[in-house]
């Protein structure tokens, strides 16, 4: 990895790009589908041509590399856009809509010659916006369609699985997901949740999919759930779970483990199986995390449940 340095000093990100795909065996085609041609990047893989930086945040996330790892030198233009980027998502972030809009329109007049992912991008901005502003879900589904469809064209026709996927794709998928689902279209919402979980499974090997699993299964399992499909739920908890192995992060592990809970709770309901033991060892480890993660309301609630329902004796917990 010691070239991996060097050329990162001397600002050629591309040979990085080439080095990644190569070694994970990526063809250029499959890596730029969406985003650009192969000739543009062969083009910036031998440093023939330089790029900007969404769009090379973009190539090396696809790859699994978070753009963090890499020190990019901008163009004063590029990093002016950059700027904005982050400004307005700040601003949308800190619900200040006003002022969000305003900026991103005025991004927007610059799209036209930059390509896919600020499109991309603008148009998510905008879904967002729709959303705060009290918009209708159907607008704001819309619009994430219309953003996902600039880099991965083939979504809808359970083509998922042909492409690498960055961060930012693979949130607008869950984003599309949680609208679905919102709207009441749960058919729509498990064939989507199917290809994603796929594609995860396909590509566990990078760590940023790992980091995605227990929301996408999170969230699937809500759905099998509302289906009585309790044994597909508790597999899929059981997967989320295991992808939060190895993390110092405690994102959504208690929500797997309140989900597993709940999940085995109605799986020996439904086959009228009774094992107290083990739901209450179950909900215990979800308010314990709740507790630690000082989600104190979720905790309470979950600590109530198991006094009413298995006549649970609270003992004080010293972290």
């Amino acid at each position: 990895m010691i070239s991996q340095a060097i050329e990162i000093e001397n600002n050629k990100i591309g040979a990085a790009i080439q080095y990644f795909r190569e070694t994970y065996q990526v063809s250029q085609s499959r890596l730029c589908k969406g985003l650009c041609s192969i000739a543009t990047l062969s083009r910036i893989e031998s440093g023939e041509r330089d790029a900007d930086s969404l769009l090379l945040e973009t190539l090396l996330e696809r790859l699994g590399k978070t753009p963090n790892q890499f020190e990019l030198i901008l163009t004063d233009s590029d990093y002016e856009a950059y700027q904005k980027r982050e400004e307005i998502k700040h601003l949308i972030e800190n619900k200040n809509l006003e002022e969000a809009g305003k900026l991103l329109a005025a991004y927007e007049k610059t799209a036209p010659s930059k390509g896919n992912v600020h499109k991309q991008f603008i148009v998510r901005s905008k879904a967002l916006l729709n959303e705060l502003q009290g918009g209708e879900v159907e607008v704001t589904l819309d619009l994430l369609m219309e953003a996902i469809a600039y880099t991965v064209p083939g979504f809808k026709t359970n083509k998922i699985r042909e492409y690498y996927l960055s961060n930012s794709e693979l949130n607008i998928l869950i984003d599309i997901i949680e609208r679905m689902i919102l709207m009441g279209d749960n058919s729509r919402a498990k064939e989507l949740i199917g290809q994603i979980l796929d594609y995860l499974d396909k590509h566990n090997s990078m760590e940023k999919n790992n980091r995605l699993y227990p929301k996408v299964a999170i969230l699937a399992c809500k759905l099998y759930m509302q289906d009585k499909e309790y044994e597909k739920a508790l597999d899929l908890c059981n997967k989320g779970l295991n992808s939060t192995k190895g993390s110092r992060k405690l994102d959504f592990l208690g929500d797997l483990y309140l989900m597993k809970a709940q999940t085995t709770e109605a799986l020996q309901k439904q086959k009228k199986e009774r094992k107290p033991q083990e739901c209450t060892k179950l909900f215990l480890q979800a308010f314990y995390v709740f507790t630690f993660c000082d989600e104190n309301e979720i905790a309470e609630n979950i600590k109530k449940y198991l006094q009413e329902e298995y006549q649970w004796e609270c003992i004080d917990w010293v972290i």
